[in-house]
């Protein structure tokens, strides 16, 4: 699939991953719309694009995991531009925190910090994949969507939420490849290894060892970029036959 002149939604597209992948849609000829929960980091990504990009681009201060704010971004959008080609869902969370913890006194993972991981992480996923399908069946569009995992996936150590959510993403890609080819449109994913976005910039904040041990355990002894996972992206989209796959941008590492 072609990306230029196609219309693509991008959630958590005020930086990191997200915003790599919005400047790779741009500068390959898209329209996109730019969701982010964050209103600084949106208003700040609207500025960077604004003399180059005004004219290809909408952006919408929401947070994904409540239905109704997705139903209506979802409309707009589709409303202005007339078709929707693409999604890239990226919007995401991480709250680290074990099962069981034993900080003095036993600790248990917070209710609040698993609901709002899944809420997030995956009933995001679920909201916009589901509004952006229908419109593209009900618009007989072909296009893919493109959900960003995490090697975490597979499960890690001290992310039982986080762990959780993104092994839950492969398991919709798949689902979702299935069941909407038939329709022409394709699902599939990409599992970043450790990647340098904010969300790993705050990990390292707070434990300043942990950036050499990743760059360590990686074969490639450093943390990715947010463009390589723009790249993976760009290839998932203009590839028409990969689909229900998780691509492993990881470096080699391995949990």
């Amino acid at each position: 699939m072609k990306i230029n002149n196609n219309n693509f939604i991008v959630t958590g597209g005020g930086g990191g991953i997200g915003k790599a992948t919005v400047n790779m849609l741009l500068e390959n000829g898209a329209f996109v719309g730019v969701i982010d929960i964050d209103k600084e980091k949106l208003n700040d990504t609207e500025s960077e694009f604004s003399n180059k990009f005004k004219e290809k681009t909408l952006y919408y201060n929401i947070d994904v995991g409540e239905i109704n704010l997705v139903e209506k971004v979802v409309k707009d959008f589709f409303n202005k531009r007339g078709s929707i080609e693409g999604l890239i869902n990226n919007a995401g969370i991480q709250i680290d925190e074990p099962l069981i913890s034993i900080q003095g006194e036993l600790k248990k993972h917070s209710l609040e910090g698993f609901d709002r991981t899944l809420k997030t992480n995956l009933y995001g996923y679920f909201y916009m994949g589901r509004e952006v399908a229908e419109k593209m069946i009900m618009n007989r569009t072909e296009g893919v969507i493109v959900n960003v995992g995490s090697i975490a996936g597979v499960g890690h150590f001290g992310q039982t939420s986080y762990a959780a959510s993104k092994g839950a993403v492969d398991a919709l890609s798949v689902t979702w490849a299935q069941e909407l080819a038939m329709y022409g449109i394709r699902v599939a994913g990409i599992n970043p290894g450790m990647c340098y976005t904010d969300m790993a910039k705050a990990v390292i904040e707070r434990n300043k060892k942990i950036a050499k041990r990743w760059e360590k355990n990686t074969p490639m002894k450093r943390m990715s970029s947010p463009e390589e996972m723009a790249e993976g992206i760009k290839f998932i989209i203009e590839n028409d036959f990969f689909c229900g796959r998780m691509l492993q941008i990881d470096g080699g590492i391995r949990f």
